[in-house]
């Protein structure tokens, strides 16, 4: 996922299906601008970092677990690939992505709002 491919005026949410709690929201205002907010946890459910409001990151963000583990990784280049891995807050791994692969488990319930989808009819 990279915030160069998103259209102004989209967003992604990633959330714990058991507890409806939002982990990470990837958005792109109507001026194109890319914001952020999350709500991390490590692998031992422990919270490392929360940033509840949509936040714009010029230089890019980086989030690590006290023992090192990347849990976020926002570049400053729109046109490069995010990197994350997504626990909730018993700590199951929910999603990671080392930003060409991405790894979908049982308990993560993604949102997106704001793409028109269109329906092609059949031939």
């Amino acid at each position: 996922m990279r915030f160069g491919d998103r259209q102004p005026g989209t967003s992604t949410t990633f959330m714990d299906a058991s507890s409806a709690e939002n982990i990470l929201q990837l958005a792109c205002d109507a001026d194109g601008l890319h914001l952020v907010a999350f709500h991390l946890y490590d692998s031992g459910g422990y919270l490392v970092s929360d940033r509840e409001g949509l936040e714009h990151y010029p230089e890019g963000v980086d989030v690590h677990s006290t023992g090192g583990e990347l849990l976020l990784s926002v570049p400053e280049d729109a046109d490069e690939n995010i990197r994350y891995r997504l626990y909730n807050h018993d700590g199951e791994l929910l999603t990671s992505s080392d930003g060409i692969r991405t790894m979908i488990y049982q308990r993560l319930r993604m949102e997106g709002v704001g793409r028109k989808w269109v329906a092609h009819p059949k031939a």
